[in-house]
This record gives structure tokens, sequence and C-alpha cells, in this order.
């Protein structure tokens, strides 16, 4: 009988055991690779969404005085349906006024400011008629600014011409279409003489005076709008130094955008949709680009609307945000000092005006709201008080005239 060879077998139990350590070792060399793999994704993936969570975080944390700080609301007694007002240096003490259009009875009222966010009891001056809109503005270039307003039920605008020491001359009037609502002023020709562009409601046109001189306009142009159009804003869109202008048309659901030819004359006009009802209209550069965006009311479906500018004055994109019931004005303006546009709003059926504070990039918060009396029609901004922030004022259906002081 053969003795059994312990040296073969010894061999191939070495051998066995060393192709078993082999697996064992590269099984545990694989191991850790794969969870130094693993360590190294995790750290990259924390740290790409860390750097992602800074951007947002950029925007809720990082954006100054947020939430705002306003004072209460300081009341004003106005005349009936201060329907509209504005804001500017009425009289020779470089401190901002506000004017008031009292739409139901025949007066204007100002407001002449103390430089410390407090306004004097009323003074009225005298209009002819129902008004809708009022401005202000240096129209004969006497470095005294002037009265603009509208009278809807005559067919006509109004100049009241600043004489000084807070007196004004009556009403001077200039025919324009049927039912004028809103208007805004510029030099569209380019020849230093101030144009006034009016929109007229019930015959759905826009009426251009040119080169105010003398108490007078040299000559008129009338343009197609929308239906039942009711504001304007004037603004260069597509940035080649001649102003354009943009109405909101409430019948149609739309915004037109008017651009001008470089004479003054301007081409057909090109509509955007907007919501339901667009109402109130403002423009300004919303997200530090150099070129002018649009925001608008939606009286019907309770929002806004923002349009970006491409660069070439076009309209693409639409955003909108929600508020309460109602809104007619939209104010804009850098309520925070973090050199981005906020959005200013109100209602005519509630008791707050309304912020949305830019995210820095022309996108919006959700608002914050304000209390303030009831019924609001109208919303403006200014430093009234001379401290570098941009306060507040709007007027109410209580026959009044809110100022709130911007504490931040």
């Amino acid at each position: 009988m053969q003795e059994p060879s312990f040296s073969e077998d010894h061999s191939q139990k070495e051998n066995h055991l060393s192709t078993k350590c082999r697996f064992l070792l590269w099984s545990w060399i694989s191991i850790l690779i794969l969870i130094i793999i693993g360590v190294v994704a995790i750290v990259i993936f924390i740290r790409y969404q860390s750097s992602f969570s800074s951007i947002d975080i950029k925007y809720d944390i990082d954006i100054p005085c947020n939430p705002l700080k306003f004072s209460s609301y300081t009341s004003y007694k106005t005349g009936k349906t201060p329907w509209s007002l504005s804001t500017g240096y009425l009289d020779a003490d470089s401190l901002l006024d506000i004017v008031v259009l009292n739409q139901n009875d025949a007066t204007i009222g100002i407001f002449y400011g103390s430089g410390h966010g407090n306004f004097s009891q009323q003074k009225t001056y005298p209009k002819a008629t129902t008004g809708a809109y009022v401005t202000i503005r240096d129209m004969n270039n006497d470095n005294k600014s002037d009265i603009i307003l509208v009278y809807e039920l005559l067919n006509e605008i109004a100049i009241l011409i600043n004489n000084g020491n807070q007196q004004f001359s009556s009403p001077i009037t200039y025919p324009v279409g049927n039912y004028p609502y809103w208007l805004d002023i510029s030099d569209f020709n380019r020849n230093n003489l101030l144009d006034v562009v009016v929109v007229n409601s019930e015959d759905a046109s826009v009426t251009i005076l040119f080169d105010y001189y003398n108490l007078s306009f040299s000559y008129s142009k009338t343009y197609t709008a929308g239906n039942d159009v009711t504001a304007v804003s004037v603004a260069d869109f597509n940035n080649d130094s001649y102003p354009d202008f943009v109405t909101t048309d409430y019948s149609d659901n739309t915004i037109s955008i008017y651009m001008n030819s470089k004479n003054g004359m301007f081409k057909s006009r090109k509509t955007y949709f907007t919501s339901v009802e667009p109402w109130g209209l403002a423009t300004a550069d919303l997200n530090n680009d150099n070129f002018i965006d649009i925001v608008n009311t939606n009286f019907g479906s309770f929002s806004l609307s923002v349009l970006l500018n491409d660069g070439y004055g076009h309209f693409s994109t639409r955003d909108t945000y929600y508020v309460g019931e109602g809104p007619i004005s939209v104010a804009l303006a850098d309520l925070n000092n973090d050199t981005f546009i906020d959005i200013i709003t109100a209602n005519d059926n509630d008791k707050y005006v309304y912020i949305f504070l830019n995210k820095q990039n022309g996108k919006f918060q959700t608002y914050q709201r304000l209390t303030t009396q009831s019924y609001i029609y109208g919303v403006i901004t200014g430093d009234f008080n001379r401290d570098g922030k941009i306060d507040i004022a709007l007027t109410t259906g209580s026959k009044t005239l809110n100022v709130l002081l911007n504490q931040c």
C-alpha cells in the first residue's frame, strides 16, 4: 500500500490558504477603497449642497432689515375720495410735499412737509370738476414744480402753474381723448420741451401732447390703445436714449409697449398678457441688469404681474404675486437700502399696504403688510423726514392721507 504524500497535501493546503488570503486581502482593500470613495462623495455632496444653501440664505437672511420696520401711520384729513396723490417740492423750502386729488369735490389738497416726516393740514386749491389723476413736474422750466391733473369727464388735462409762495394759477386746460384717466410726462423727441402722454379709457387711445412752451403745446398725436386703457408709464425700454411708454389695457388683460422711433413718433404697440384686469402700473430696473422692467396690478385677480425686460424691450417672462382683493396702485422703491427695488401696493378693499422685498434677482419674497386705514386708492414713496430711508404715503376711502415712516 502506498503511503500518502504529506508534502503534497501540505502544499495543496498552503496554496488554498494563500488563495483565500489573497481573496480576503483584496476584499478588504476593495471595501476600504469603496469606503474612501463613499466618504469623498459624501463630503463633495455636502459641500455642493452648502453652496446652494448659501445662495438661498443670502436671499432670506442677508437682505437688510427683514422684516421691515415702519412707524404706525399718521393720518391727515383729505377731501372726498382722495383718488390720486403725488410728491414733489411745491414751495421753496426743499422739503417734500404731497398733493392729493380729491376726486369728488372741486379741490386738490396740498400737504406741505416739515422735513421731520410731519405735514401741514391740507391747503386746498380749486379745480374745475372731478379728476382721476395728479402728478407734479416743472412744466415751464422756471425751477418751480407745477401740478398736472386729469379731468376725465371734460376730456381734458389741466396744468396749475406754480407762482411761488404756495400760490398756483387757475387750471389751464388742454383737450385730449374720451375719458382720460392717467398721464405721464417726458421729452419724447428730445428737443428740451416736455411732452405729456395721456391714456383715454373710453375710446381706446393714447394722446401725446408735444412741446409745452409758453403755456401751450405745439401739436398732438393719437395712437390706438387697448380697451379700457387705464394707466401709462414712460421708460427707455431698449436703452437707445429715447423714451418709450407702456399702458395697461384693463379689459384686454394685456399691457401694450410703444417703442420710440427716435423722432418722438411711436411704432405700433406690442402686447403682452398679464392677469385679469390690469390697472396700476410702474416701471424700474428690478434685477439690476440696466434694463427697465414692468410691474402692474391686476384688479380682477388680486395679484401683481412682474414682467422682466430681456434687454431688447421684450417682456416674455412674467411672474405673478398674489395680494388681497382689488389692488389699484403700485409703487417701486428700495425700502431697505440693498440697491434692489422693492414693490409696494395696496387694495381698495382692506386696510393694509403690501410690501414685496426683492430677493436681489428680480424675484420677490412673500409679502409683508402694514396696517393702514381702510380702502386704499393710491400709494407713493419718498424720504419725507430726510433720514435717507424711503417712506410710504397713501390715500384711503376714510378721506385720509396716511404717512408711514421707514425705521429700518
